[in-house]
C-alpha cells in the first residue's frame, strides 16, 4: 500500500513572477465568498499553488493567517484537485471568519468545478509563449 504524502514541496509552489503573470493572463477566475481562484493549466504532472494577499487585506498577522489557511487547504486537498493546473488564491476577509469545515467543503466544491471547466479542455489548449513586454 502506497503511503499518502500530505507535504507541500517547493516545486508545488508558484514563486516566479512570470508564472504569476501567465496565470493571471491566461487563467479563469472563480469567485467564492472566502476567496477568488485564478486557475490556468500548466505543463507539469502536478498542480501548483500561489497566494496573493495585498496590504489592503489587513495587518501582517491577518495576511499571514490567510496565507497559512490557503496553503493548508491546498495541501490537504491536492489529491482531489486536477493535476497539471496552477492555482492562485486571492483570499477575502470572509476566509478568516469561516469555519474550517466550511472551508473544506468549499475546496471539495472547487475541485469539481476546476475538473469540469479546465480538466476537460486542458488537452485541447496549446500553450503559447508569452512576452512580458508592457506588463512590467
Amino acid at each position: 500500500m502506497k503511503k499518502k504524502r500530505f507535504s507541500l514541496s517547493k516545486a508545488e509552489r508558484i514563486s516566479r513572477s512570470q508564472d504569476f503573470k501567465r496565470v493571471f493572463i491566461k487563467g479563469k477566475r472563480y469567485r467564492f465568498p472566502e476567496f477568488t481562484l485564478v486557475v490556468a493549466p500548466n505543463d507539469l504532472s502536478f498542480s501548483r499553488i500561489g497566494i496573493g494577499v495585498g496590504r489592503r487585506f489587513g495587518k501582517a498577522v491577518l495576511r499571514n493567517r490567510a496565507k497559512r489557511l490557503c496553503r493548508e487547504l491546498f495541501r490537504l486537498n491536492k489529491d482531489s484537485l486536477p493535476k497539471g493546473v496552477d492555482i492562485i488564491f486571492l483570499p477575502r476577509q470572509q476566509l478568516l471568519n469561516s469555519s474550517w469545515q466550511r472551508l473544506q467543503e468549499r475546496m471539495a466544491e472547487v475541485g469539481g468545478i476546476i475538473e469540469r471547466k479546465i480538466g476537460s479542455h486542458k488537452r485541447s489548449v496549446k500553450t503559447i509563449g508569452l512576452t512580458t513586454r508592457g506588463l512590467d
